[in-house]
C-alpha cells in the first residue's frame, strides 16, 4: 500500500482541532447506525467474513473498529493525522489489529487489490469541486479487483437544507464547543468553536469552518458510469424528525474475479 499524501493540497477538510470533540457531536451514535446498514449490505452482497474492506477516510475509526469487531480485515485511510490517532488508540484499546496509514482519497493506491473499499460520513462531500470528487471515483475503481463493493454515504439535499440554522452544543470536563450549520445553494458549512483543556481552569480555543457539497444523484451516477461502477442499490438514511439527509450507494466493479497465481 503506498501511504503518501499530497501535502501541496489542501481543499479538503482535514479536521484539526476538531478531532478532539468530534466523536461527542454525536458522529460516533451515528456512525455505529450507520454500520449496521453497512452489515447488512455486506452480507447482502457476498462479502465473506474474513475479507478485507478498506475504509477510505476513516476519521476516528469507529466504523473501522466496529467491522473488525464482525471479522473482517480492516485498513483505515484519512488525510488527518489527528483523526488517525484517535482510530489507532481506538483500535488499541479494543485490542483490534488494524492497519492505518495516512493518505488522500484522491491519489491514494493500494500495492494489491481490494475487495471491499468504503466511505462514509461526510467524507466524499468535502470534495468540494468537480474534479476532486472524479479523482477519488477514479482511484476506486482501480483500487477495485473485479467484482469489488463499493460503498460510500453521499449528502441528500432535502434533508440537509432543513438543518439550516441548527446549533449544536457538547461539553464534558475537557473539552467542550459548539457548531453553527448553514445550509444554501446545496452546500453546508458547519461553523465550530472548541474549547480545549490545557490545564486546571485554563482552556484553549479553537475555530474551523468546514464546508460539504450536496452533489444530485444524477451527478453521482454519471461519475459512476464515468468510472466502470455498477450501481446496485441506494438506500435513504433518516435522520432527527424522518429527514432523508444521506443515501447509503452499493455499488460493484464488473468483471471477472481471477486469481492470481503467481
Amino acid at each position: 500500500m503506498d501511504n503518501s499524501a499530497d501535502d501541496d493540497v489542501v481543499s479538503v477538510n482535514t479536521y484539526g482541532y476538531f478531532a478532539e470533540i468530534y466523536d461527542g457531536f454525536g458522529s460516533e451514535e451515528f456512525c455505529l447506525s450507520l454500520t449496521t446498514h453497512l452489515l447488512e449490505n455486506l452480507e447482502k452482497y457476498r462479502l465473506p467474513v474474513g475479507a478485507e474492506i478498506v475504509d477510505l477516510a476513516c476519521g476516528t475509526g469507529v466504523i473501522t473498529t466496529e467491522l473488525a469487531k464482525h471479522g473482517y480485515q480492516l485498513v483505515g485511510l484519512d488525510l488527518s493525522e489527528d483523526m488517525l490517532r484517535h482510530a489507532k488508540m481506538r483500535a488499541k484499546k479494543d485490542n483490534l489489529n488494524i492497519r492505518f496509514a495516512r493518505a488522500d482519497m484522491r491519489t491514494f493506491k493500494l500495492k494489491t487489490k481490494a475487495p471491499c473499499i468504503i466511505s462514509t460520513h461526510d467524507s466524499l462531500d468535502h470534495l468540494f469541486e468537480d474534479d476532486e470528487l472524479d479523482l477519488a471515483f477514479q482511484q476506486v475503481a482501480s483500487a477495485l479487483r473485479p467484482q469489488g463493493l463499493f460503498l460510500f454515504d453521499m449528502n441528500c439535499w432535502d434533508g440537509i437544507r432543513h438543518l439550516d440554522g441548527r446549533t449544536v452544543f457538547v461539553e464534558n470536563e475537557d473539552r467542550s464547543g459548539a457548531y453553527h450549520l448553514i445550509a444554501e445553494d446545496r452546500t453546508l458549512e458547519t461553523n465550530i468553536v472548541g474549547f480545549l483543556k490545557v490545564e486546571e481552569n485554563l482552556y484553549e480555543r479553537f475555530d474551523e469552518t468546514l464546508f460539504q457539497r450536496c452533489y444530485s444523484d444524477e451527478e453521482i451516477e454519471e461519475r459512476l458510469e464515468a468510472f466502470g461502477l455498477e450501481l446496485l442499490e441506494r438506500i435513504p438514511i433518516q435522520y432527527l424528525k424522518g429527514d432523508i439527509f444521506k443515501q447509503l450507494w452499493i455499488t460493484r466493479k464488473p468483471g471477472l474475479d481471477i486469481p492470481e497465481l503467481f
